[in-house]
C-alpha cells in the first residue's frame, strides 16, 4: 500500500474546505481530510498524524493560532500554513514567529495553493532528514561505543534501550540463533512495553526464521482491514514486524527484532540504513563476548587445574573447597547476594588456597604443628595466590576472598593485620567457613572434631578471629540447613547444636 504525505484542511466555511481538498486530490500523492468545527480539528490533530495543516487563520471564536499550538504541541515537524481573507504584517509576523511556515491570501489559484503546499512538505521532508542524520550521528557513536564493550548483557541492552528509543518501536528482542538445537532460537534480550504479545518477539512465529534464510531485512505490514480508504481519517494504522539477521562473516548468528504499532507510514530508507548499523555492531558484540566468554573459561579451566592440583597434593583437604564454598553461599544468601556476587563467591572460594601451590609438600602434609619457618612459609600463601589471579581481569573480583580469609576480627591475622570491618566481607564470609569446615575434618596435626565442638569454638573466637555478626548468621544458616549439614559431614547434629551458647572464658 502506497503511503501518502497527510493533510488536512481546516476553515469553518465547508465551500474553501471543499475547494482546497478538490484541488490536493487531484495529486495523487496527496490524502487530504477537512474539518469545519475548530473544536473537532483540534481533537484530530491531537489524535493523529498530519504532516501538513492548512487552517483559516479566523474562525469565529476560535483562531488558527489555537490550531498551530496544538499541531505543533503534537509534532514540532508539523507543516502550518494559513489562510485568510484579511491578510495583516502584524498577523503574519505573529503567525511566522510561532511557528506557521507560510500564508495564503484567499481566494487563491490553484498553483498557489500547490506550491505552496509542495514547498511545506519539501521543507518536512528536509526538516525530517537532518533529524535522521543527527539521530544517525548519535547512533554511529553509541554503536561504536557499544562495540567496545565485552560484556554482553551490557551490549545488547544498550540496542535494545537504543533501538526502542530511535526508531520508536513498543518492544524489541535480540535472539540468539543456533540451527542445532530443536528450538533454534534463544532469546538473549528482550525489552516490551505491557500487554504486546511475545510470539513474535521470542521468534516463534516465522519472522525470525525468514530473516535466518534471507539473510536480509524481513518485513511485515499488518493493517486492521484490507479495504484502502480514501478518506485519510479512515484510514488503518499499521503494525510493523521487522526481524533483522545479525551476521557475522556471512553467517547469521542471531536476530534483532523489532515491533512497531499505530503509525501511519512504514520504515524509511535511512531508518533501516541506520538499522543495519546498529545490527551490525550487535553481531560483533555477541561474537565479541563469546570469543571473551572462551577465554575466561581456558583461564578458568587452567586456574581450576592449579587449584585441584594443591587439593590433590593434601591427602587431607579433598572436597574442602567444594564444602567450603556449600558454606560460604549459605552466608552469603542471607545478605541477598545476587547471582552475580554469588558465581564471584564460588570461584574465590574454590581458589582461596590456590597459593599453596608454592608450598611445599614436606610442610603441607607435615604430621604435625608447623615450626615458625615453616609457619612463614605456609601464611605465604595468601599472598602468593592473589599474584596469580591478580594479572587476570576477569578473577580479580576473587581476590578478597583469596588475600583476607586468614584475617582476624581483632587485628591479630594474616597477611595485613587487618581489623574488623576494614578486613572485606568476602573474606570474613570465608573465614568462617573455612575454620568450621577445618575443624570437622581430619588434618595432618590433629583428629577431627565433633559438630558441637566446632561451634562452640566458633563462638568462642567470635568477635577475636571472626565477625560476630557473621558467626550469628552462620549459625542460624546452618541450623536451617541441618539435614544437608549431617549429610556432607556424616554425623548426626543433636538439638541445640547450632544455637549460639556463651562463650567459654
Amino acid at each position: 500500500m502506497a503511503f501518502k504525505s497527510r493533510i488536512l484542511v481546516v476553515d469553518d466555511d465547508p465551500e474553501v474546505c471543499d475547494v482546497a481538498a478538490e484541488m490536493l486530490r487531484d495529486n495523487a500523492h496527496l490524502a487530504v481530510a477537512t474539518e469545519t468545527d475548530p473544536e473537532k480539528a483540534i481533537g484530530l490533530v491531537k489524535g493523529s498524524q498530519f504532516d501538513l495543516i492548512l487552517t483559516d487563520l479566523m474562525m469565529g471564536s476560535h483562531s488558527g493560532m489555537e490550531m498551530l499550538e496544538a499541531a505543533l504541541e503534537a509534532d514540532p515537524d508539523t507543516v502550518v500554513v494559513f489562510m485568510t481573507g484579511y491578510p495583516t504584517v502584524e498577523n503574519a509576523t505573529q503567525a511566522l514567529k510561532c511557528g506557521a511556515y507560510d500564508f495564503l491570501v484567499k481566494p487563491f489559484q490553484l498553483g498557489q495553493l500547490l506550491a505552496t503546499v509542495e514547498r511545506g512538505l519539501r521543507k518536512l521532508q528536509l526538516s525530517r532528514e537532518n533529524i535522521r542524520l543527527k539521530e544517525q550521528l548519535a547512533l554511529f557513536k553509541i554503536a561504536e561505543a557499544m562495540g567496545l564493550t565485552i560484556h554482553l548483557s551490557t551490549a545488547l541492552n544498550q540496542v535494545l534501550k537504543l533501538t526502542m528509543k530511535e526508531f520508536h518501536v513498543e518492544a524489541a528482542s535480540i535472539l540468539l540463533f543456533d540451527p542445532s538445537k530443536p528450538t533454534p532460537f534463544v532469546v538473549q534480550a528482550l525489552q516490551t512495553q505491557s500487554g504486546i504479545d511475545r510470539s513474535f518477539l521470542e521468534g516463534k512465529t516465522n519472522h525470525s526464521l525468514l530473516a535466518v534464510k534471507s539473510k536480509i531485512v524481513e518485513i511485515e505490514n499488518v493493517y486492521a482491514s484490507s479495504v484502502a480508504s480514501e478518506d485519510i481519517l479512515e484510514q488503518d494504522r499499521i503494525t510493523t514486524y521487522l526481524s533483522c539477521p545479525l551476521l557475522i562473516r556471512g553467517r547469521v548468528i542471531g536476530v534483532l527484532n523489532m515491533q512497531r504499532a499505530n503509525v501511519h507510514h512504514e520504515f524509511a530508507t535511512g531508518e533501516l540504513q541506520s538499522l543495519k548499523v546498529i545490527a551490525s555492531k550487535a553481531a560483533y558484540a555477541i561474537s565479541n563476548s563469546k570469543l571473551y566468554d572462551d577465554l575466561e573459561k581456558a583461564y578458568l579451566s587452567t586456574i581450576m587445574a592449579l587449584a585441584n592440583a594443591v587439593e590433590a597434593r593434601d591427602r587431607y583437604t579433598s572436597g574442602h573447597t567444594v564444602r567450603v564454598t556449600y558454606l560460604a553461599e549459605l552466608i552469603a544468601r542471607e545478605f541477598g547476594w545476587d547471582e552475580e556476587r554469588m558465581f564471584i563467591l564460588s570461584m574465590g572460594c574454590s581458589l582461596h588456597d590456590i597459593g599453596k601451590i608454592g608450598v611445599p609438600d614436606s610442610i603441607l602434609n607435615k604430621p604435625g604443628f608447623l615450626n615458625q619457618r615453616e609457619m612463614t612459609i605456609m601464611r605465604k600463601h595468601t599472598e602468593l595466590g592473589a599474584r596469580i589471579v591478580e594479572g587476570i581481569d576477569f578473577l580479580r573480583p576473587c581476590l578478597p576472598y583469596i588475600i583476607a580469609h586468614h584475617e582476624w576480627w581483632d587485628g591479630s591475622g594474616y597477611p595485613s593485620g587487618l581489623k574488623d570491618e576494614r578486613i572485606p566481607r568476602e573474606g570474613r564470609i570465608l573465614a568462617v567457613a573455612d575454620s568450621f569446615d577445618a575443624m570437622v575434618t581430619d588434618r595432618p596435626y590433629r583428629r577431627s572434631r565433633s559438630i558441637e565442638q566446632a561451634v562452640q569454638e566458633l563462638v568462642d573466637f567470635s568477635g577475636k578471629q571472626f565477625d560476630p555478626a557473621i558467626v550469628e548468621i552462620f549459625l542460624a544458616a546452618l541450623d536451617k540447613h541441618r539435614e544437608k549439614i549431617e549429610v556432607i559431614y556424616g554425623a548426626a547434629v543433636s538439638d541445640g547444636s547450632f544455637r549460639t551458647a556463651p562463650a567459654k572464658t
